[in-house]
């Protein structure tokens, strides 16, 4: 399936969006990471440059990179390579665009998935306990 540069775009943004507030979000950023990854290899995005990022891991303060697609703006974590030839553009601004469009959440995976041959998400199985307590058994 072809998909245009605006439409995966969305669909990104959408999967960004609820990645924030979804209980397992591995998921969501790995679909994510490969998207961007991918419009970029295909120049249908751009490396912006790096910004702090908001939300420092231990206590340590660590850049992203800015990628431009289309009207969107997304970070990802930056690389060493990345650390070097990228311009920094210092603390991230809060941009609110107003993006006005719909689509859920299972159709934006639908078309990551597609886009980047990525598999289905496979549901973790919970662990099962053997008890030592013949109570219990």
């Amino acid at each position: 399936m072809e998909f245009e540069t605006e439409t995966i775009a969305r669909a990104v943004f959408i999967i960004n969006r609820h990645s924030k507030t979804a209980l397992d979000t591995r998921f969501l950023y790995q679909l994510k990471k490969a998207a961007l990854l991918k419009l970029l290899a295909e120049k249908r995005a751009q490396k912006v440059g790096l910004q702090f990022s908001k939300n420092p891991k231990h206590c340590y303060q660590h850049s992203t990179v800015l990628i431009a697609c289309q009207d969107f703006l997304f970070h990802l974590p930056a690389d060493k390579q990345d650390l070097l030839s990228l311009k920094h553009l210092g603390a991230q601004q809060s941009i609110h665009k107003k993006h006005d469009f719909h689509m859920s959440l299972s159709r934006a995976k639908f078309i990551i998935q597609n886009y980047t041959d990525t598999q289905t998400q496979t549901p973790r199985k919970k662990p099962t306990y053997q008890s030592t307590c013949p109570y219990f058994n």
